[in-house]
């Protein structure tokens, strides 16, 4: 018979301490430009901080709880228009107003939240469209001097925040980054997210061990409301002007977060990040020829994550675990370490 001396029980291995310290490393690169002043590569890490926001939350709800969202640019143009009313109406400074921006988006997702959750499948699908479409009208039609209407409106910027305006974002981008995926990391290590990814496997047997499934899913919405809205605000501090056929726009948003995702790896934390980063290069590069219009790129891209989807399982983030087994840099699941096996005679 078979005994075992010695075990233990551990989340992280060399393997992800090795690519944790990589990605450090990265976060101390951005930060030492952010701290200069070139305003290129400035906007560069903006957008790329956002476009990571932006996937990991997408992915928290499809990928880790299963419910799969097209109106995500709803949160988007919320965040973007509660910058706006909080900085222009209210006269809040604009890096001050970005976080209390995305909780009054959160506290809107609740009652849209509390209509789109009577809606199962894809007609929930179809139903998150379709609240951002309502809210993009009711925005677009709101005569406030503050929201400006379908023409949309520019934040108020004193001269003495213009000055260090792309770095402060800078700054700014990179810290909800960081904190967006250490927060969906955490999370899913929690109770609460094992409970989350159950009901995603299996709902009907989540619901009969006691997980509640609304609610897990329903926070899932919030917190992914929250920093999507976070990041958007983020966004429009750099651009400055927010429109709103722009800001809710499905083609501009929701469409390009579904392909980083799907590219990237969906249901992993890793994922999202790579699709990201490698969407804004592609985009980048492209944007630099004029054979690829916007309309040109959206349809190259969307082959790509069909193809992507129907025949690279896990996206490039699969591909990679698929030849390297024991590569990882966020370990969500425990792992038994056992040591000094003593076998019998017969060798079982």
């Amino acid at each position: 018979m078979t005994s075992i001396q010695e075990f233990s029980v551990s989340r992280t291995t060399v393997t992800s301490r090795i690519c944790q310290s990589v990605l450090l490393i990265c976060v101390f690169w951005m930060l030492f430009i952010a701290s200069g002043d070139n305003k290129a590569s400035q906007g560069k890490i903006i957008d790329i901080c956002v476009f990571i926001v932006l996937a990991s939350m997408w992915n928290l709800l499809t990928g880790f709880s299963g419910l799969i969202s097209i109106g995500q640019q709803a949160f988007v143009g919320l965040g973007a228009y509660s910058l706006i009313v909080l900085a222009n109406g209210v006269g809040i400074n604009i890096y001050l107003a970005v976080i209390p921006s995305a909780i009054i988006v959160a506290i809107i997702s609740i009652p849209l939240g509390l209509v789109a959750f009577r809606l199962r499948g894809g007609y929930f699908a179809i139903g998150t469209w379709v609240i951002a479409e309502v809210v993009r009208l009711i925005v677009k039609n709101n005569q406030s001097s503050v929201i400006g209407a379908g023409t949309g409106t520019s934040l108020e910027v004193s001269e003495s925040l213009k000055s260090g305006r792309y770095q402060v974002t800078t700054f700014i981008a990179i810290a909800v980054a960081v904190v967006s995926v250490v927060f969906v990391y955490l999370f899913l290590r929690s109770r609460f997210g094992l409970a989350l990814q159950s009901v995603r496997d299996n709902e009907t047997g989540a619901r009969s061990l006691g997980v509640d499934s609304y609610r897990v899913r329903f926070v899932a919405y919030i917190v992914a409301s929250f920093f999507t809205s976070l990041a958007a605000a983020t966004y429009y501090i750099k651009g400055l002007s927010v429109q709103p056929d722009a800001a809710f726009n499905i083609g501009s948003w929701t469409a390009p977060i579904i392909v980083m995702v799907v590219i990237g790896g969906i249901g992993t934390i890793e994922g999202p990040i790579i699709g990201a980063v490698l969407y804004y290069l592609v985009r980048d590069f492209v944007s630099k020829h004029e054979f690829f219009s916007d309309p040109t790129f959206l349809i190259l891209t969307g082959v790509v994550a069909l193809i992507f989807a129907l025949f690279v399982k896990g996206g490039i983030w699969g591909l990679l675990l698929r030849k390297f087994p024991k590569l990882t840099v966020f370990p969500v699941k425990r792992r038994v370490h056992i040591e000094n096996f003593q076998f019998d005679q017969r060798g079982n």
